[in-house]
C-alpha cells in the first residue's frame, strides 16, 4: 500500500507534449528514463485501454443503437473518480492529502479545464452512438492535424512541408475510409440490414477533437505549476467540475433521461461502459508517465488495427451471447485502415528524428 501511495503521489504527465517533439542531438548523460520492459508494459496496456473501451460502447448497444442516457455513462465515472480520488487521497495522506484535493487555487485552473473535457466526453458518447469503434478510432487521428492548426494559430509554431502534406494523406485517408465504409453500409442496407451515412457523427468527432486538442493546449500552458501534484489530488480537482458539467449536459441534451430517468435502459453491459470510462481515465494518468508523445501517437494508431480485428475476427463468434455483428474481410477497408496507420506513424517518427542529427559545422 505505501509502494502504491508513493507512486500516486507523482505527478501525472498531464503536460504531455502536443505533437511529437524532435529529437535532440546526443549530450551529456541524462537521468534514466522508464525501462524498456515498464515502457512495453505501459504501451500495451495503452492499446488495450484504447482499444477496447470504444468496443465496449458497440457492444452496450441495442439494434445499433445505445439504449441508455448517452452520457450517463460519463456522469457515473466522473463520480466514481472523485470518490477514489479523495479515498485515496485520505489513505495516503490523512487530512493534509484531502485537503490537496480541495485546495481553491488549483481547484478554479483545474475547474475551467475539465468543463471542456467533459464537453469532449460527452461529444464522444454522441458520436459513438451513430458510428462503430473503427471509424471512431480512424477519425479520432485528425488530433494530429488539428493540434497542428491550434498550436499554429496559439503559439506560431508551424509545421513543414512535409509534416502538412502527410497530416493531409491522414486527413485524406480517414474519408476515404468512412465514405467505403459507409457506402458498404448502404450496399447491405437494401438487403435488410445496415444504416446510411450520418453526417451528426463526423460532426460530433471532429468537434470532440478539437475540444480534446484544446483541453491539451490550455493544460500544457496552464498547469506548469501543478505539476508535481499527486495523482489522486489531480483526478479529484478535476473531476469535481467535470460531474457537474456532464450532468448538465445529460439533463439538457437527452430527453430520455429527464422523461425516464438517469438509469434508464441500462444493464450489465452499460455499467461496463462505465468501468471502462473509469480504466481508461486512471490509465492516462498513470501509464502516460512511462510513454512519450511518439509511442503514444503509434499506440493510437496500433489500437486501429485491434479494433478492426476484433471487428472481423472475434465478433461474429460473439452475435449469440451480445447484440453484436462481425464484418467481413473487405480489402479496399483493409488497405485504408493501414495507410492511416501507417501514416501516423510516418508522421510521428519523421518529426521525431527531423533534427536528430547535428548539423556539421
Amino acid at each position: 500500500a505505501r509502494a502504491a501511495c508513493d507512486i500516486m503521489r507523482q505527478g501525472s504527465d498531464l503536460r504531455q507534449s502536443l505533437l511529437p517533439r524532435p529529437a535532440k542531438a546526443p549530450s551529456a548523460p541524462s537521468a534514466k528514463g522508464p525501462s524498456a520492459t515498464t515502457t512495453a508494459i505501459a504501451f500495451a496496456v495503452f492499446v488495450a485501454v484504447r482499444s477496447v473501451h470504444p468496443i465496449v460502447i458497440d457492444i452496450s448497444k441495442t439494434d445499433g443503437k445505445l439504449p441508455y442516457g448517452k452520457a450517463t455513462p460519463c456522469v457515473i465515472n466522473s463520480l466514481v473518480d472523485v470518490i477514489l480520488g479523495n479515498g485515496i487521497a485520505f489513505l495516503c495522506g490523512g487530512m493534509e492529502g484531502l485537503k490537496q484535493c480541495w485546495d481553491p487555487k488549483p481547484l478554479k485552473v483545474f475547474s475551467a479545464i475539465a468543463i471542456l473535457y467533459a464537453f469532449g466526453d460527452f461529444l464522444e458518447m454522441q458520436s459513438m452512438s451513430v458510428m462503430g469503434g473503427a471509424a471512431y478510432q480512424i477519425l479520432l487521428q485528425s488530433k494530429l492535424l488539428i493540434t497542428a492548426l491550434i498550436v499554429w494559430a496559439i503559439r506560431g509554431q508551424r509545421q513543414s512541408l512535409l509534416q502538412w502534406n502527410v497530416l493531409l494523406t491522414i486527413a485524406l485517408g480517414m474519408s476515404a475510409f468512412v465514405m467505403v465504409d459507409e457506402a458498404h453500409k448502404a450496399r447491405s442496407s437494401k438487403g435488410g440490414g445496415g444504416s446510411s451515412f450520418n453526417p451528426m457523427g463526423l460532426i460530433f468527432v471532429v468537434a470532440k477533437v478539437f475540444f480534446s486538442c484544446l483541453c491539451a493546449v490550455l493544460v500544457e500552458k496552464y498547469l506548469k505549476a501543478y505539476k508535481d501534484m499527486p495523482i489522486y489530488a489531480q483526478v479529484a480537482q478535476l473531476k469535481f467540475t467535470w460531474l457537474w458539467v456532464s450532468l448538465a449536459l445529460t439533463i439538457t441534451f437527452d430527453a430520455g433521461v429527464t422523461e425516464h430517468g438517469f438509469f434508464s435502459g441500462w444493464d450489465a453491459r452499460t455499467a461496463v461502459v462505465a468501468l471502462s470510462w473509469v480504466c481508461k481515465g486512471w490509465s492516462t494518468f498513470l501509464v502516460l508517465k512511462n510513454l512519450d508523445s511518439v509511442l503514444k501517437n503509434i499506440g493510437e494508431a496500433v489500437a486501429i488495427v485491434a479494433i478492426y480485428a476484433f471487428d472481423v475476427l472475434i465478433a461474429g463468434t460473439l452475435e449469440g451471447a451480445f447484440p453484436v455483428k462481425g464484418k467481413d474481410f473487405r480489402l479496399d477497408a483493409f488497405l485504408l485502415v493501414m495507410v492511416v496507420v501507417l501514416t501516423v506513424v510516418t508522421y510521428t517518427l519523421a518529426t521525431n528524428s527531423s533534427k536528430a542529427v547535428p548539423k556539421k559545422k
